[in-house]
Parts: structure tokens; sequence; C-alpha cells
């Protein structure tokens, strides 16, 4: 059975030539992704926390590829604070982005700025890599902190995240797999 794809690129390589090493590296690899037939393209941004690089990333991908494949990023919790994320998210908006994953500094750990994002900004946000077991991911489906739920076999097992997809599907909500790994 054939399964949909995206590509989820690595760090930004700030300081080194060629590979990702600019916004517009970003959006020319989004390109080629695209050409490629890959129908999404996942930023992992910039590790330094910087605001208007990432904005900048965001805004290279939406005019290389936006509107013709989805579009998500993930600071993987590099932006300082949450007045960055909000930055950054609105950046997101205006691009049209499909997601925007674990945007600051909290490790993705806090439901209530989590679902104070979500009011501020348009982009779903998906969040639950950084947390373990089924109650802490239903808490954060329930107290509206997530659009997306992450499931990780390989800290969760099997088990544990067929219960997290069982209680997302009961909310309506769709599941993201991560890290599959040898599971």
């Amino acid at each position: 059975e054939t399964l949909p794809t995206y590509v989820a690129t690595l760090h930004a390589e700030e300081g080194k030539t060629g590979g990702l090493d600019s916004p517009e590296a970003f959006g020319e690899f989004a390109l080629q992704c695209l050409e490629m037939g890959y129908p999404g393209f996942k930023i992992h941004g910039w590790e330094n926390g910087l605001v208007e690089r990432e904005m900048d990333t965001v805004y290279a991908v939406g005019e290389s590829v936006g509107g013709k494949m989805d579009m998500m990023l993930d600071p993987f919790n590099a932006l300082v604070t949450f007045g960055d994320a909000v930055k950054v998210g609105r950046a997101c908006d205006a691009e049209e982005f499909f997601w925007y994953e674990d945007p600051f500094s909290d490790g993705g750990t806090s439901m209530f700025a989590h679902r104070k994002l979500r009011q501020l900004i348009k982009t779903p946000l998906l969040m639950t890599e950084h947390i373990r077991g089924l109650e802490p991911h239903v808490d954060f489906m329930v107290a509206e902190a997530t659009d997306f739920v992450r499931g990780d076999v390989m800290f969760e097992g099997i088990t544990g995240v067929m219960k997290v997809a069982h209680a997302a599907e009961g909310l309506g909500m769709d599941i993201e797999f991560h890290s599959p790994g040898p599971a």
C-alpha cells in the first residue's frame, strides 16, 4: 500500500555554503521536492531562534511553492519567547501553512500557552511530540492546545500510540506519526 509522504528538511546550516544555508535555499529545495512529486514540505528551520530568519524562510518557501503543496514549519522549540512564536505563526498564516509544530522553548509541554497561541494565529498547531503517555495527549486535545496530535511508537510503543490514535479519532482529530523506527 502506498502512503502519502512529505519531505522534512534537516535544520538550516548557518554559516555554511551550499545546502540549506539561506531562506532562498529552502525555497529552491521546496520547489525541487514539488517537482519530484512530494505533496508536502516541512521546514526544520534555524536552531538559533532568530525570528526574522525563520520568518524569511517561511516567506521564501511560500513564494516558491505556496498553493502547490502543503507547507509545514517545525522550529523544534528554537524560538525563545511566546511573542516570537506569535510573530512566526503570523508569517505561517500569511503563507497559508498547513501546520506549525513545536514553536517555542517551553519544550512543547504547556497546554495553556499553546491554546493561547491557537487563539492568536490561524495556522493549525501540531503538538504532543515531547509529551509522554495517553493522558497528557488527551489533555492537549481536550484543552484545545493542538489541532493535530503527534504519535511516536518509539516513545509510546505500538499499544500506546494506538490508544492515542483512538482518542484522536474519537475527538475527530488526525494523528501524525513520528519516528516509527523498526516498529
